[in-house]
């Protein structure tokens, strides 16, 4: 088993983050870019939010190899299924 020593991350600094980025993704709306790009900006940031509330406030960035790579299994079927889904929703107005 690894070494569970870990300096526990500044949750506040995190949530100060997570915070900043709900307000980067509620601002782009009113930015002159298009829709698409719009929409596309704020899934970015809402994966990187995902990312960073999985890796410090559910550990993962302390975990051994294989529980992250368990935890990973998810994002890849979910990817799988929304590129499975795009032509039906590009395709079928």
């Amino acid at each position: 088993m690894g070494d569970n020593h870990h300096e526990h991350p500044n949750y506040v600094a995190i949530w100060a983050w997570l915070l900043l980025l709900l307000f980067v993704s509620v601002i782009a709306v009113y930015l002159p870019f298009s829709q698409g790009l719009t929409v596309s900006f704020i899934f970015i940031v809402a994966a990187v939010k995902a990312g960073m509330v999985g890796m410090y406030f559910m550990h993962l960035k302390f975990e051994e190899r294989l529980v992250r790579y368990i935890a990973i299994v998810p994002v890849i079927l979910f990817l799988i299924m929304l590129v499975s889904l795009i032509p039906d929703t590009v395709y079928n107005r």
